[in-house]
């Protein structure tokens, strides 16, 4: 039977992945946001050429019922692919994005307010390299839109963080369907850590950018690791079974 520590551990994992996953999510649906009340009905093609540019994604989607003067953002059917470095090429396949917001806090530096954001994902693909939770394509498409938001700095000046823009997400519903974490990609050595169908539902209210993790990502990560004991069983044994098998590959490596 397991000991306690080797069932914390991938748990622990398993948590960090939904944490990085629902921090990039959000970062995804603000930047839309703020895109779509931009260019109106036009910005999926917007927000394509950006992601091509900053991190080599892109963005396709099916309908766009975008309807500005009522504050609605709402896209059908769409999907992020990755990065040209990584070998799958989907990252997220989206039934639903739907944002009811404040217009006139879309103007400006002030607050902006969303009075409701509902974000439905039927497939969810974390590929990363062997250190996965750090080297994916999750972070190469976060880097590449926090460039795209961030103007390059004078001539011989540093770069400086700009302020965050300070936001308020009144109700948040999540669905994701079916989560993959692919390790080791473009090696030998690639496989498959998480293939499961979560059918996970989450909702929160009064998400701020002063307490995203209190809010959204810690709570997502713990709801994750709560699911219905088979899912949960079943991914702690993912989980366990990948360290098992990178620890022999290791031994084996270190005897050579």
């Amino acid at each position: 039977m397991p000991s306690a520590r080797s069932i914390a551990r991938p748990g622990n994992v398993s948590r960090r992945v939904l944490s990085l996953l629902g921090g990039v999510i959000l970062f995804i649906v603000l930047a839309a946001a703020l895109a779509v009340w931009s260019v109106g009905r036009f910005a999926p093609s917007l927000l394509d050429s950006t992601l091509s540019s900053k991190s080599g994604a892109h963005l396709a989607v099916e309908s766009n019922e975008t309807n500005l003067f009522v504050g609605r953002v709402s896209f059908t059917d769409f999907t992020v692919t990755n990065p040209s470095r990584w070998t799958d090429a989907r990252f997220l396949k989206g039934k639903r994005l739907r944002l009811d917001l404040d217009p006139a806090t879309f103007i400006g530096t002030g607050r902006r307010i969303v009075h409701s954001l509902d974000l439905d994902i039927d497939e969810l693909t974390l590929v990363g390299k062997e250190d996965y939770l750090k080297d994916n394509n999750a972070q190469d498409i976060f880097r590449g839109l926090k460039a795209a938001d961030t103007p390059p700095p004078p001539a011989g000046q540093p770069v400086v963080d700009p302020p965050r823009t300070p936001f308020l997400i009144e109700k948040f519903r999540l669905r994701v369907g079916r989560i993959t974490v692919i390790a080791a990609d473009g090696t030998p050595q690639r496989r498959v850590v998480i293939d499961r169908q979560f059918d996970l539902v989450f909702e929160a209210q009064n998400i701020t950018d002063v307490n995203l993790e209190e809010t959204l990502t810690g709570p997502l990560g713990k709801q994750v690791v709560a699911q219905t004991p088979a899912t949960s069983a079943g991914l702690l044994f993912d989980l366990t079974k990948d360290k098992i098998r990178t620890s022999i590959t290791e031994k084996l490596l270190n005897e050579k």
